[in-house]
């Protein structure tokens, strides 16, 4: 149980978890206010030599349609604008927030692969929704970021959740939840609350696996978690992270239903994801 791998008291080691560089941490209150100017968001990133060399790397792959064209942060921001750029500068942080560690059977660049892919799919859909693309962005990248406090900062307890989920034939929730009394969604969600994300992404991460029924007052609408319950699903249908023991999820029907994705649009989205996660990963060197 939980006092076998010291994760009993994870609530009040928060402090101890890792802190995103101060760049990244200014520049997400873009996905809250717009109050960040241009200027200052530069600054933050030229401060980090090695962030803004992976910002840029990443601003500059196909995915963002702009190879080769971003020369300077300044050119970033320009291009892709404040929002965008936050995106990136967080991605390009949470790759290198959390190295491998020897948690046995944990692949990181898989678990990368599968982030990407929700990342990409909510961003391609949050219009389409009515939601913040960029705010879908992370929310898509953070979703089972408690899986990473689990490989690399408890990665005994890490390992026998992975040896669980194959000998007993479990979904990774439910593994979780009998041997650690918790699951990665309210990890994730902890160290969201920990780094100032945005409340909608918290929340997104804490219920991505069970999502809340669709308000009374606007039942067709779909909120942020929910796209990212729906997109966790098609990435894992996609196979992106290449696991062999790759298994989708099951999906909340009502959800599925709001989406609203006619079989044309989904055919584009999954051919705009597959291309999307094999950019963003050269770009990332995963």
């Amino acid at each position: 149980m939980l006092d076998t791998y010291g994760l009993s008291q994870l609530q009040h080691k928060v402090k101890d978890l890792p802190v995103l560089p101060q760049a990244v941490l200014e520049v997400l209150q873009v996905l809250r206010n717009d109050n960040l100017s241009a200027d200052r968001c530069i600054q933050l990133i030229e401060k980090d030599p090695a962030l803004a060399a992976r910002t840029l790397r990443l601003a500059n792959s196909a995915f963002y349609g702009a190879p080769g064209r971003v020369a300077r942060i300044a050119d970033a921001v320009s291009m892709l604008g404040l929002r965008t750029v936050s995106g990136v500068l967080a991605a390009a942080a949470l790759t290198q927030a959390f190295p491998a560690s020897a948690c046995a059977g944990f692949d990181f660049a898989a678990y990368w692969r599968h982030g990407l892919a929700v990342a990409m799919c909510a961003r391609s859909l949050a219009s389409h929704c009515d939601l913040d693309p960029e705010q879908a962005f992370l929310a898509g990248l953070m979703h089972d970021i408690g899986q990473l406090v689990l490989a690399a900062h408890f990665p005994a307890a890490g390992s026998a959740v992975q040896a669980l989920v194959k000998s007993a034939d479990l979904p990774r929730v439910r593994a979780e939840q009998a041997l650690l009394g918790q699951d990665h969604c309210q990890m994730g969600a902890l160290l969201a609350v920990h780094w100032r994300f945005p409340k909608p992404i918290v929340e997104a991460i804490a219920q991505h696996h069970a999502p809340p029924p669709a308000e009374a007052s606007a039942p067709a609408a779909l909120d942020l978690t929910g796209l990212v319950h729906a997109c966790d699903a098609v990435a894992h249908a996609l196979d992106l992270a290449g696991l062999a023991e790759e298994a989708v999820p099951e999906i909340d029907l009502s959800v599925w239903t709001r989406l609203r994705l006619d079989e044309a649009r989904a055919m584009r989205l999954f051919a705009s994801v597959e291309s999307g996660v094999r950019e963003m990963c050269a770009a990332l060197s995963l």
